[in-house]
């Protein structure tokens, strides 16, 4: 494959904090060579930036604008013979811009969304207002459409084309609309046994043919704190982290996956450095699983 390698510094719209600098840490680790160590081609990291001058006060605003330039990033790299694209995404905010690059590329896509959390909230139903927890609900349309139509992702994102895997710390209002929406929910018990990557392989089996593409979104906090440290809003229980790479490689190997994320590392947090080998532990395990296929 030819491998683009997106990296979108922000934590939200903020830059040089928290988050905002772990795609520059899985660069520094080797994930380049990693890849390259699998027989891949690697392109020059390609980095995303808000402009001093389009930088705004409201920040949906300036996720928009990220995500139209992200969004145009990975258009370019899907359409590459053999192109795929990894994007290092500060926060799961990003996910926007990657799902719209690969719908102007490709049509309509699925996500696969790995995650402690739903990302499911709209302004109507946040408590917090933090909008790292509304994302995928902006790619499945149901608001901040400002923000979704930036990335050129129209139409948004269908519910049967749509999966969450992990979520074992859904808010009620979430899992109301899991139980109202046609989206497929793996939980954190059926990926943890030792039968959860076959489970996995068996629940994707089903919406595989929904659409041609899809983008597969790996929140690294769906690990844990104990793997995954530095991270916001811990679950409270998260499966093995072997159970996740094994449900990981499933993925790749069911679906035709034509982009991939890594999101939410916390380098200044990751004091013995558990986080960024799972960061690297989770590229491996996209790529290994496309190879297998």
């Amino acid at each position: 494959m030819d491998i683009s390698l997106i990296c979108v510094p922000y934590h939200i719209d903020i830059a040089r904090w928290g988050c905002a600098q772990g795609p520059q840490a899985f660069l520094d680790h080797g994930l380049r060579q990693l890849l390259e160590a699998r027989g891949h081609t690697v392109l020059e990291p390609v980095w995303i930036e808000l402009p001093r001058s389009e930088r705004t006060r409201d920040s949906v605003t300036n996720l928009g604008r990220i995500a139209q330039r992200t969004a145009a990033a990975v258009r370019v790299a899907v359409q590459r013979e053999e192109g795929f694209a990894l994007v290092l995404e500060g926060d799961c905010t990003h996910a926007v811009g990657a799902i719209g690059g690969l719908a102007q590329a490709m049509g309509n896509p699925g996500v696969v969304w790995f995650d402690a959390h739903g990302d499911l909230h709209t302004m109507e139903t946040t408590t917090s207002g933090f909008l790292g927890g509304m994302p995928y609900a902006v790619a499945l349309g149901w608001d901040l459409d400002d923000w979704r139509l930036a990335a050129r992702l129209e139409p948004a994102v269908r519910p049967e084309a749509a999966v969450l895997v992990g979520g074992s710390d859904l808010d009620r209002e979430e899992s109301a609309a899991l139980e109202h929406f046609p989206i497929l929910h793996v939980s954190t018990g059926e990926m943890s046994g030792p039968d959860g990557a076959e489970h996995v392989r068996k629940a994707l089996h089903s919406r595989a043919d929904e659409v041609q593409s899809w983008y597969l979104h790996l929140d690294l906090d769906v690990g844990g704190p104990e793997v995954s440290p530095g991270g916001l809003t811990p679950a409270l229980s998260w499966p093995p982290s072997e159970c996740i790479l094994a449900a990981v490689r499933a993925t790749t190997q069911i679906l035709p996956v034509k982009v991939a994320s890594l999101a939410v590392y916390n380098p200044a947090a990751d004091v013995n450095g558990n986080g960024v080998q799972f960061g690297l532990n989770m590229a491996a395990a996209i790529v290994d699983g496309m190879a297998s296929a």
